[in-house]
């Protein structure tokens, strides 16, 4: 690995992840490898670093299973080249298809769905191989889609545990590097076809611009960076408005004082906060009402209206509220726009003792055996009661949630409920019967309950 470890790409990486501090000395580092050249790449750095860096690096494949005999190729290859460069490789397996399915869409978004489900199950940071290629490609797309500025900053550097170690390096440059380093890598057929958008952007249109600009990709990314910093003091600017002029529980009072950019982000986290998307139409229609005033509908039975300066968001009033109900499956669900809940099941022995127990918000445990037939996910229904978690009596659901859960949040909340009644409440937790108990608890149902974000669909696209 000297070769490797001297070579000017891995210096320069090792520069731009120090820049950009993206691994810090001593952690522990999951490169995903999907066998391609970027992740090929991504691994044979990530490996040349990890002595100076003194980093615990393994390597994660996901079989999506979409390409047949090339599918489980690309697995051998993965397995082969971790074996040979003794670095822990997972590898896991997921039906694309039944993603998509479920909750529709293409099959790139239910392909990406399910991959970063598996990788929230490994450890530490999670490196992605994108490259100022795909940033570029990225870019491109949105702007035939339409976007704005954040649409504009591309491909972040570094989401919550997701890194980018590579993305100042244009592809022909990771190419250049595997062919000096002798590393062979495997190709993915579907990207020689002009099926999928980005195979066309990348085909037709950065060719394109390549003859214009043979450094249009690092120039793409300079702007990246550039933009980021506007973002970054708009965001903070926002922040400020924001606490001066946000009326709770859903309103923004003395509107004529806020510059127009910023009013447009206040609004952006007004319909985030009750769990609305902010898309072009939506913020379109709310501000036609700053000018005229009155009140407009939303979507998700939400209201817009506009008096006396003041924007409120507000239910619309529709009489008693018709209680939802799904049954509840292993996956992605969803009962409420721009909400989702996420089930899943762990049967490894003692697994409960790597989750919090009276977790209410993020990762609440069930004790799969105690569940009483099929479950059902929920809204809320007047009456209801449960006995928390180590209680032993019932308390009043509607009570608990003017307590502590906010105004905003109290018509989205989820509930699930088996044969016998109510198992879990989103904000109160887990019944008491079904309660994981370490040592006890074989079977573990893992809830996870989310809302939509922007850079959840924006962030990148089916590379791994």
């Amino acid at each position: 690995m000297n070769k490797v470890s001297l070579h000017p790409f891995v210096q320069r990486m090792r520069k731009f992840a120090a820049e950009e501090q993206l691994l810090p000395e001593g952690a522990a580092v999951c490169c995903a490898l999907s066998g391609g050249a970027d992740s090929a790449a991504l691994l044979l750095g990530l490996l040349a670093l990890k002595k100076p860096l003194s980093l615990r690096l393994t390597a994660v494949h996901v079989n999506h299973h979409l390409r047949g005999e090339e599918s489980d190729r690309d697995q051998c290859f993965c397995e082969a080249l971790c074996r040979r460069l003794n670095v822990s490789l997972h590898i896991h397996h997921c039906d694309v298809e039944g993603e998509r399915r479920s909750q529709g869409g293409s099959v790139e978004t239910a392909a990406r769905t399910c991959r970063y489900r598996c990788f929230e199950k490994e450890e530490g940071l999670i490196a992605t191989a994108h490259t100022a290629s795909d940033n570029l490609e990225t870019i491109l797309q949105r702007l035939a889609r339409g976007t704005g500025l954040h649409g504009l900053i591309g491909i972040p550097v570094r989401r919550d545990r997701y890194i980018r170690p590579m993305l100042f390096a244009a592809r022909n440059e990771v190419e250049a590097f595997l062919r000096d380093s002798g590393q062979d890598y495997v190709t993915d057929s579907s990207n020689e076809t002009d099926d999928y958008t980005r195979n066309r952007i990348r085909h037709r249109i950065v060719p394109l611009l390549q003859e214009l600009n043979p450094s249009a990709e690092k120039m793409a990314f300079q702007m990246c960076r550039s933009l980021r910093r506007d973002e970054r003091f708009l965001e903070e600017e926002t922040e400020k408005i924001w606490q001066k002029h946000f009326q709770p529980p859903s309103g923004l009072h003395d509107l004529s004082q806020i510059p127009d950019s910023l009013r447009v982000r206040c609004m952006i986290r007004l319909l985030r906060r009750c769990g609305l998307s902010a898309d072009g139409r939506m913020l379109q229609d709310m501000e036609a009402l700053l000018k005229k005033g009155g009140r407009c509908q939303l979507s998700c039975g939400w209201m817009c209206r506009v008096s006396r300066d003041a924007l409120l968001l507000e239910r619309a009033s529709s009489g008693a509220s018709e209680v939802q109900k799904i049954p509840l499956r292993i996956g992605r669900n969803r009962l409420y726009e721009g909400f989702f809940l996420d089930a899943e099941v762990i049967c490894e022995k003692n697994a409960v003792n790597h989750f919090i127990i009276d977790e209410k918000f993020t990762n609440p445990v069930l004790d799969c055996d105690k569940i009483k037939g099929n479950v059902m996910l929920r809204s809320r229904v007047p009456g209801d009661r449960i006995q928390p978690a180590g209680r032993d009596f019932t308390v009043s659901v509607k009570k608990r949630i003017q307590e502590e859960i906010p105004l905003h949040r109290r018509q989205t909340l989820h509930f699930l409920e088996d044969e016998a009644g109510t198992i879990f409440a989103e904000g109160i937790g887990a019944a008491h019967r079904v309660r994981a108990v370490p040592g006890e608890t074989q079977r573990l149902l893992i809830i996870r309950i989310g809302m939509d974000a922007e850079e959840c669909s924006s962030d990148h696209d089916e590379k791994e």
